[in-house]
């Protein structure tokens, strides 16, 4: 794994299991307040997310340092993108 400077929250050793982002978004899911994304959206920004340059480990988004299948979920989210946000 490579370093990515322009990242604001992860490091080379970053590395996050299948199974903590599936329990993040169960998590997520029980709580109440926050409004989710619909499936068809959600697949879609993963789409873009898989094939954009900021996507690293193929988790984390070297722009805000999210995880990019929790933040795709959340409904009112919206890319990092710069000057021009992708979804």
């Amino acid at each position: 794994m490579r370093k990515v400077d322009n990242c604001k929250a992860c490091s080379a050793s970053v590395n996050v299991p299948q199974k903590d982002i599936d329990k993040a978004l169960e998590d997520l899911k029980r709580i109440k307040k926050i409004k989710l994304a619909d499936d068809e959206t959600y697949i879609d920004r993963l789409k873009i997310c898989s094939s954009c340059q900021c996507l690293e480990y193929n988790t984390t988004c070297n722009q805000c340092g999210c995880i990019v299948q929790i933040k795709a979920k959340v409904k009112d989210s919206r890319c990092p993108y710069p000057k021009n946000s992708k979804w």
